[in-house]
């Protein structure tokens, strides 16, 4: 594994690597500092060029996306080379992250060879165009004016026959606009100017929706008014549903990594990483925010004489009811064992005791349900309020607010403590 991709992206750019062979274009993952970790055979001209020096936009556009995370579309025209000859590709650069702020990136690429060279024969001659679609297996096309095909291939598409297709509306093909099948932002049937690559989701003879990607010219007559379009449209289905299955992957994957396994709630470090890119930010808009350090009082005892599983289903209840106290933009996490961080964003001291008391008020729910005699189940909450004088490292602010915590504590637990502002004095106890 190349030193670019961190231990922490250990396990996702493993998944990326075992499923590039599945892929059945080029496809290459890039380490954090642009190195190739791994390409699959169908990639080996393109690892050469760029090793070579004959690749210079692909290889800035790689170091682009490392660096701001966007994802980009590029044309790579690949140089002929001893028994291959010169190709045009078409490559998705799509960047994962890794842990901290690096990253890994995943370059696919088709061969639009056929396309380019379609398309540069459209300008020369229809009669070429036509004579090249009848070999292809793309489905090629040329609508009229007035939105119907004037021309399909001989092979047909999409389960027609090129005679039930010519002279019929190509909207007789869309789909409604959905989440899943977005309409496009162009008709292409209907472009006024060249597209390349379009996404286009359209409807089957068969009623089934396939996912076709789509390049096109519009035609115009010698006094430049449009006439129509021309173009050619391949069938990506099975490579985009490939392509998502990868990314369901890498996201199932990235969501483990960064969850407790038992509550789903955040870990401590996917935890710190997020509360530590809210630091800096609250510290530069004068805004505060929470920090709530909390574990359970008794619950060893629950473990004892309950038993473990009993003991995880507490940890699971605890987990709900922090999820269900907390807005959209806080943070729950799981640290270890019974104990529990809170991030209350842009709060004061009233969101610190309001959380508060809801905890208290659900742990005595959890007392009557799990609860064992003699021993009350509670929880012992601190609170803490980030700075706004200078950045406090995450690490400095949970010792602040397990600090605080320990003091609730030694209050007899079942209680809170909620300490002054960092820049002023006094403490607060409930």
């Amino acid at each position: 594994m190349d030193a670019g991709v961190s231990v922490e992206g250990e396990a996702g750019a493993a998944a990326l690597v075992a499923l590039l062979p599945a892929y059945p274009g080029p496809a290459m993952l890039f380490g954090n500092g642009g190195a190739v970790i791994k390409a699959n055979a169908a990639a080996d001209p393109l690892v050469a060029a760029l090793a070579a020096g004959q690749l210079s936009a692909l290889a800035a556009a790689v170091a682009a996306c490392l660096e701001d995370g966007k994802a980009r579309q590029e044309h790579v025209d690949l140089p002929a080379a001893a028994g291959r000859a010169a190709a045009s590709l078409q490559v998705t650069l799509t960047p994962y992250p890794a842990a901290g702020s690096g990253r890994c990136l995943l370059l696919l690429g088709r061969d639009g060879t056929l396309e380019r060279n379609l398309i540069q024969a459209l300008m020369q001659s229809r009669q070429l165009f036509k004579d090249l679609v009848t070999c292809s297996t793309d489905f090629a096309w040329e609508t009229k004016a007035d939105g119907s095909f004037g021309f399909v291939s001989p092979r047909g598409a999409l389960g027609y026959s090129a005679r039930e297709l010519e002279g019929r509306s190509a909207r007789m093909l869309a789909v409604p606009d959905d989440p899943e099948t977005p309409a496009p932002s162009v008709w292409p049937f209907e472009a006024r100017a060249p597209l390349d690559g379009a996404e286009v989701f359209l409807r089957r003879k068969d009623g089934t929706i396939g996912c076709f990607e789509v390049s096109c010219l519009p035609v115009r007559d010698s006094k430049g008014e449009w006439q129509g379009v021309r173009g050619v449209a391949r069938d990506v289905t099975e490579a985009r549903e490939r392509v998502d299955a990868l990314r369901r992957a890498h996201k199932k994957l990235n969501r483990l990594a960064n969850t407790d396994a038992l509550t789903g709630l955040l870990n401590r470090r996917a935890f710190l990483a997020e509360v530590e890119k809210r630091l800096g930010r609250h510290l530069h808009n004068r805004r505060r925010g929470t920090l709530i350090y909390f574990d359970l009082d008794n619950f060893k005892k629950v473990n004892d004489q309950r038993g473990h599983q009993v003991g995880d289903e507490v940890l699971k209840a605890v987990a709900e009811i922090m999820q269900r106290s907390l807005r959209g933009v806080d943070l729950a996490s799981r640290i270890g064992g019974d104990e529990f961080l809170i991030w209350l964003e842009e709060s004061d001291r009233a969101a610190a005791d309001s959380i508060a008391q809801r905890l208290h008020e659900a742990a005595r729910t959890l007392d009557a349900s799990y609860g064992v005699e003699g021993f009350p189940f509670g929880f012992s909450i601190g609170a803490v309020f980030s700075r706004l004088d200078r950045l406090e490292t995450t690490e400095a602010l949970i010792s602040r607010a397990d600090e605080a915590m320990y003091a609730a504590k030694k209050g007899g637990k079942g209680r809170s403590f909620i300490a002054a502002l960092p820049d002023d004095g006094g403490e607060a106890a409930a």
